[in-house]
């Protein structure tokens, strides 16, 4: 799963037009249990594979930050409530905003 969600990460992140559709395919492909929400581990899942690609893209801009802190921001931005849930609109609303923090 993490090159091709990483694929789709750096899609979202460079393109404005197709955000939607790509998001779409990011929650199926981490949705396993097609739930309409990630939980327990797809919530884990999608956290591992953002943070890595925050890390790596925020590094190639010359910033130096650890797992633990760039986790902890995307949890913030992303599943805002604390819930441990992230939903489709929850994505839509708020992963494009991050990753373009992020350049």
């Amino acid at each position: 799963m993490g090159a091709k969600a990483g694929k789709i990460l750096k899609s979202i992140d460079g393109d404005d037009k197709g955000t939607d559709k790509e998001i779409d395919k990011l929650f199926a492909m981490l949705d396993k249990d097609k739930s309409g929400v990630l939980t327990g581990a797809e919530y884990d899942n999608f956290f591992k594979e953002a943070t890595k690609y925050m890390l790596a893209d925020l590094k190639k801009a010359g910033h130096d930050y650890d797992d633990a802190t760039i986790s902890g921001w995307l949890k913030d931005w992303i599943d805002q409530n604390g819930d441990g849930k992230i939903t489709k609109d929850e994505l839509k609303q708020n992963l494009k905003a991050v990753l373009d923090a992020g350049e």
